[in-house]
């Protein structure tokens, strides 16, 4: 019985880095989907109108589980400017995620957003006074360096496409920066909830003066656009809870390889070898950089 039970102990993390590779796995999936759809209506509909609805979208499907977790609806929460910035910054991430899906290739997209851990690496340093070592970053500096051969500035014109794919990871990893400091407090489902509630008001101005009705077709896809990305989310969020991120990082780099393949299906469109390089040496700095600050971490806690 005894044996049997250090049988169990032994198979619990291997069965939670098999189930959350899975949710990533998952997560991939969704964000490749919500991707080629965004491209199908794009051109038609602004960033902001397909940001309004989505904030809406989100907080009807996240308003049972904040319920659940016993929050009120007519509840403000405490240190209500961090919950501010997070909706804010989301908003802002979530915009220039619609400008860059819409114009670029879903493939390349996903490459640039690789460098968004290494950002909320940086901002967690800086900010949160979190611990790092010079491994961290110089592995930091190596992901940013493989941008460069993504974007190739002075040989290829930099679209603003391109730019816009930083600029939310830039905005994501903000966001992700205020969401660790709230955390320390506050569940993640109420971060989330209030997020996307603060983003309605933050989003309307610019979605009622670019606001375009759609059609039946076209609603279907914005409402399927967002159903995606709050799945795709959600699965983030599971993956990370059943297991830590070192080890379901690796699979996020399936975004690419899946992407790549919609984009080739669907568009006719496949990333050069370029692209490819530089996501390579983006993810393997980003994966070095997880592994190496859960070390640090850890060992500064045993200190």
């Amino acid at each position: 019985m005894v044996r049997g039970a250090a049988g169990q102990e032994n198979m619990r993390p291997f069965s939670g880095a098999i189930l959350g590779s899975l949710w990533m796995l998952s997560s991939c999936i969704f964000y490749a989907c919500s991707a080629s759809l965004v491209r199908e209506i794009g051109d038609t509909y602004t960033p902001y109108q397909l940001t309004m609805i989505r904030s809406l979208i989100a907080v009807a499907v996240l308003a049972p589980f904040y319920l659940r977790e016993g929050g009120s609806l007519m509840f403000i929460p405490k240190r209500f400017f961090m919950h501010l910035l997070t909706g804010v910054f989301t908003y802002l991430g979530i915009v220039f995620w619609f400008f860059a899906t819409a114009s670029m290739p879903i493939a390349d997209f996903f490459a640039l957003q690789f460098v968004t851990p290494l950002l909320t690496m940086a901002f967690a340093i800086i900010f949160l006074r979190e611990q790092s070592d010079v491994r961290s970053w110089l592995a930091a500096l190596i992901g940013f360096s493989g941008v460069l051969v993504i974007l190739r500035p002075g040989i290829i014109e930099v679209s603003f496409a391109a730019v816009a794919a930083l600029i939310s990871a830039l905005f994501y990893a903000s966001d992700n920066t205020v969401i660790k400091s709230l955390s320390r407090n506050v569940s993640p489902t109420m971060i989330v909830y209030y997020a996307h509630l603060l983003m309605i008001p933050i989003s309307l101005p610019m979605a009622y003066t670019t606001w375009k009705t759609p059609d039946a077709y076209d609603f279907t896809v914005i409402v399927a656009i967002c159903l995606c990305l709050t799945i795709a989310y959600l699965s983030v969020t599971k993956a990370i809870a059943l297991t830590v991120a070192r080890v379901v990082q690796p699979v996020n780099f399936m975004r690419m390889p899946i992407a790549a393949i919609f984009g080739w299906v669907l568009f006719n469109e496949f990333p050069d070898i370029w692209t490819w390089i530089g996501a390579v040496i983006i993810f393997g700095a980003t994966t070095y950089a997880v592994r190496r600050g859960a070390r640090t971490a850890k060992g500064y806690k045993n200190s």
